[in-house]
């Protein structure tokens, strides 16, 4: 615990000094700004490789830089998002209570990707071909490559669950929001806004099948602050919370709980008088309910039964899907669209092929009564990214040795491997916990969770520090992958 608190005060004040003198990081492209937009002058030594990377968000991002850093200086990089803007997802919340805009967490990437050395094309993917290695955009736009990083994020399956798509919409007025993207968080404040002037029950949780717990926690604690804040007791009473979940306790977090994660959510909940429904099915939505079927831990019959709760105001992380246009691509993905991936981040099907972040199918922690997914946060996807540069640069370096021997025998070994760490920092309004699972997969050599105004502190910290690391061009800098090893933290490691 001592070490955790020490490390956390070095990494905020290293943010301070990083801050301090950011003008010793800015990319010597950016005093050349013509040169920033053009590819990297191919030396006739090699074969320059294209790395083309789809998504604009933490996995693409952390992915691209660790490929500029890795890989050789005439290799292309070329990030494609549907998006001309990075949103740093955790924040969500904190838009959707009004302590953020969407502009205090948000960057160019237009500006931003260029200036590093990163192409940027701003697009939709709409159509793959592994064997022909490209891709098509919506539009027509069509790019090949050496190799191809899937980074999109999930598809919010919000068509799964009975009435969630018709009340799930960014329409003012419609009851049902979600945090799990920025202009949703925004819609979730104006819904906020509603309920503190014609007060109503709300429901705010996890459905099944859903893989990121930690934000609903986050969202149902900072919704009952923000409402004590607006309208005091009195509104709060108007305004009771129910806290639904697919996990099998109150803490499970998809991990196996983490530390006292258990015990210190069920206390934080209690003492805010929210109802709480676990091993729960969302059956469906209306405007103004939301049915559930639960279970009884200690039923051995596992009886349902079906409860339909009153809502006026319901936040609900839904099931995390893949997106149609990978799905649509032959052995690519499992049943729900997920990139089918090995160890070292690459497709099984496609080699020159790689995934990241919650794009990407990986199994449960458990297999639980109610489906939960296991939850992949930003520190572990950020180790994915950094694997599969790694191993897609030993890949390269297996193609320069062939060429120069001219041969085509053997394959390329690849080692690398993600540590998988999982890493939840939340606000939960005058408090807040951080969650550590050192490796998310048990067995574990940390298992803690760290209660108190530290945790906000630390998010505070994180937030502007990973923006930072954006804009800089380097989201694994020497200095934190440095203190991160000495309390025994590492991104990836070599397969034993």
């Amino acid at each position: 615990m001592v070490c955790l608190n020490v490390s956390l005060l070095v990494t905020t004040a290293t943010f301070i000094t990083t801050i301090q003198h950011v003008s010793c990081f800015v990319c010597p492209s950016a005093q050349c700004p013509e040169s920033a937009t053009k590819l990297h002058a191919v030396s006739a030594a090699v074969t320059p490789r294209k790395v083309v990377i789809v998504g604009g968000g933490i996995g693409g991002l952390s992915s691209a830089f660790d490929a500029r850093k890795l890989l050789r200086h005439d290799d292309q990089i070329c990030v494609v998002s549907d998006r001309e803007s990075f949103q740093f997802t955790p924040s969500n919340p904190w838009v959707a209570t009004r302590m953020r805009t969407a502009k205090d967490i948000s960057l160019d990437l237009t500006e931003i990707l260029p200036r590093h050395g990163i192409q940027f094309v701003h697009g939709r993917a709409k159509h793959l071909d592994p064997r022909g290695n490209s891709l098509t955009l919506e539009g027509g736009t069509k790019l090949t490559y050496d190799f191809l990083i899937i980074a999109t994020g999930p598809r919010l399956a919000f068509d799964e669950i009975p009435g969630a798509k018709d009340h799930a919409t960014s329409t003012h007025g419609n009851t049902m929001v979600s945090v799990c993207t920025t202009p949703h968080a925004e819609h979730a404040a104006q819904q906020i806004d509603d309920l503190v002037n014609n007060p109503g029950p709300s429901v705010v949780g996890c459905t099944q099948g859903a893989s990121c717990f930690g934000p609903a926690y986050e969202f149902a604690l900072l919704l009952h602050s923000e409402l004590k804040k607006r309208g005091g007791d009195q509104l709060l009473h108007q305004c009771p919370i129910t806290f639904v979940t697919s996990e099998p306790y109150i803490g499970h977090l998809g991990t196996m709980g983490a530390g006292e994660s258990r015990k210190i959510l069920e206390q934080l909940l209690n003492e805010r008088n929210v109802t709480c429904h676990t091993n729960s099915i969302v059956t469906k939505i209306t405007s103004s309910s939301v049915v559930i079927e639960t279970m009884n831990n200690n039923d051995k019959h596992h009886n349902k039964l079906t409860l339909d709760i009153p809502s006026k105001f319901t936040m609900l992380i839904p099931p995390f899907r893949g997106q149609h246009v990978w799905k649509s691509v032959p052995h690519l993905t499992d049943k729900n669209g997920l990139i089918s991936i090995n160890e070292f981040q690459q497709s099984t099907a496609y080699p020159n092929i790689f995934g990241v972040g919650v794009c990407v199918s990986i199994p449960p922690v458990e297999v639980t009564p109610v489906a939960t997914g296991p939850p992949k946060t930003g520190y572990l996807i950020e180790s994915q990214g950094t694997a599969a540069v790694t191993n897609i640069r030993s890949m390269i370096d297996f193609m320069e040795q062939q060429k120069e021997a001219n041969s085509k025998d053997g394959a390329p070994e690849l080692t690398t491997v993600p540590t998988l760490n999982g890493l939840c920092i939340t606000d939960f309004g005058g408090t807040g916990a951080i969650f550590l699972t050192l490796p998310q997969y048990p067995p574990r050599h940390t298992d803690v969770t760290v209660q108190g105004t530290v945790a906000t502190l630390a998010k505070i910290a994180f937030e502007k520090y990973f923006l930072h690391k954006v804009e800089s061009g380097d989201t694994d800098p020497y200095y934190e992958k440095y203190m991160l090893h000495l309390i025994g933290v590492d991104r990836v490691k070599d397969k034993q």
